[in-house]
């Protein structure tokens, strides 16, 4: 998947929406852990308070005791985690009283100010100031604390079974996220498939049932194959118009020709002739490309079938009687051209064979390239880049205009084939066409 492809957006998305979703989400879940933990210790703290407010005595003498001990055993435990402390406010100028503290405390005290454990932990307080006593009440300020531990250790715990839940649920929503995005985008795979199959010629459009969002695409597709084949009919129909409509003014004025030469100017007619000429061959090529397809047609040519044809009717030509065409193609290959293009192509190829060879010319298909070659002389190394132009004929002692060659280059520019020219085995010209 590329940076530009729609998969890999719908997931990236997909992931960056899901983890946002699942981080929310578990902040919002610890919080509200966070406070129902407080919540409860807080309540604990204030029921274990109301018993110590219960549970307080003043002696005769003024001295403040308890009546009984608290039920949370953890205040009587040496650095238990449960902490209380009650101190007795005193009047302007006198030192108040040594304040009673939990066992739990050991030789430490809690300052309300900043509560801090024996231990420098960090404490949850409750505290309450209550008058005691009927005759000379005194003013008790009650402090009762819990470490901060009671609260952070299972917060702790949620911590690390969230992450732990929330990467198998994220891993589970992203593969069914990635299981979405690829049935989703299934049309569209199938629709690319189908514009592969149209295009190499093996349908003539898109069918099928698609989702409502993409059958508007396949129909606007299809009226553009549609109007692209009119228009090329059309282009061809107009070239082949005007390239005929050319035919008879050239006739005539290679007649006009004749006729000066005829008047002794054979310089002039010369000259009109070869323009005359130059003209014929521009309006042969035309007549050819307006033959051709655009190289994006709706049809896949037999091979065997077209080579073996185009060889029966080059046989029949003059001096072409003795020539043996070998044509080796595994039976049932199909190229995605057209067939009226890839008979052009042969033929214009074996037509050159044929007027070259000795005895043989030699058709073959393997490895997805066609090989075309002949037992003829050969084209000198230097002469192989010549051969690509138009109209070059290396030898003017040979019928033609010239324009075989240049043709097939046409055919191969349209469909996008590799042509290669070299030495054949037979010793004379081989040609490769690589689909």
């Amino acid at each position: 998947m590329t940076t530009g492809s729609l998969r890999l957006r719908l997931l990236l998305a997909a992931v960056l929406s899901i983890s946002l979703a699942l981080t929310l989400t578990g902040l919002a879940l610890v919080r509200l852990f966070e406070q129902q933990i407080r919540d409860r210790i807080t309540a604990e703290l204030e029921g274990d308070l109301l018993q110590l407010v219960g549970a307080i005595e003043i002696a005769p003498d003024g001295k403040l005791g308890l009546a009984r001990e608290l039920g949370n055993t953890r205040y009587n435990e040496p650095y238990g985690g449960r902490y209380w402390r009650i101190s007795e406010a005193a009047a302007a100028g006198v030192t108040p009283p040594e304040p009673l503290r939990s066992r739990s405390l050991w030789d430490s005290d809690i300052d309300p100010a900043n509560p801090v454990g024996p231990e420098g932990e960090p404490l949850i307080v409750a505290s309450r100031s209550v008058s005691v006593g009927e005759t000379t009440p005194k003013e008790l300020l009650f402090v009762i604390a819990a470490h901060q531990d009671e609260l952070d250790r299972p917060l702790g715990q949620l911590r690390d079974q969230l992450i732990l839940s929330f990467l198998l649920i994220g891993a589970l929503l992203v593969l069914g996220a990635w299981i979405q995005v690829s049935v989703g985008l299934r049309p569209l795979a199938r629709l690319r498939q189908q514009l592969a199959r149209v295009r190499s010629g093996e349908e003539q459009g898109l069918t099928g049932n698609f989702p409502a969002e993409v059958e508007p695409l396949v129909g606007e597709l299809n009226d553009v194959l549609a109007m692209r084949e009119k228009s090329l009919d059309r282009a061809r129909r107009r070239a082949g118009d005007l390239a005929h409509g050319l035919k008879t003014p050239l006739t005539v004025l290679q007649a006009v020709a004749r006729d000066i030469r005829g008047h002794k100017l054979p310089q002039e007619a010369a000259e009109i002739e070869e323009q005359a000429d130059a003209m014929n061959r521009h309006i042969e090529r035309a007549l050819v490309r307006a033959r051709l397809s655009s190289g994006r047609g709706h049809a896949a040519a037999n091979l065997e079938t077209v080579a073996r044809k185009v060889a029966d009717t080059l046989s029949r030509m003059p001096g072409a009687e003795d020539l043996d065409f070998d044509i080796n193609v595994p039976a049932g290959t199909r190229i995605p051209m057209e067939q009226g293009d890839l008979t052009e192509l042969l033929g214009n190829l074996m037509d050159n064979g044929r007027k070259w060879a000795a005895s043989r010319i030699r058709l073959r298909f393997e490895d997805g390239a066609i090989t075309i070659e002949d037992d003829g002389p050969g084209v000198p190394d230097a002469e192989l880049e010549r051969i690509r132009e138009r109209g070059r004929r290396l030898d003017e002692t040979k019928q033609g205009s010239g324009l075989g060659l240049s043709i097939v280059e046409d055919i191969a520019d349209i469909y996008g084939l590799q042509l290669a020219y070299g030495r054949s085995e037979l010793g004379g010209l081989k040609v490769g066409i690589r689909l």
